[in-house]
């Protein structure tokens, strides 16, 4: 997970869907979880740098075709 990726997972507040990334493990959301981990990381004002635009291009995208997103973390 990039250092970008996890700043702004970690900063979230405590009940945001982001915030339940694990840095440590793997994480996997399901379509439910991605369409809010999708409206949280859209709503971030100055935090969204490249490696968070490939997060939500990639929640979009297990949205439309699997309904499961994998996160690895370290």
């Amino acid at each position: 997970m990039g250092d970008e990726f996890r700043r702004v997972s970690t900063s979230g507040p405590w009940e945001s869907v982001r915030r339940g990334v694990m840095v440590h493990g793997n994480t996997t959301f399901n379509r439910l979880q991605l369409m809010r981990l999708v409206e949280e990381l859209e709503n971030l004002e100055g935090e969204r740098g490249p490696v968070v635009e490939q997060v939500i291009e990639a929640a979009r995208a297990a949205i439309d075709q699997s309904n499961y997103l994998h996160i690895v973390g370290d």
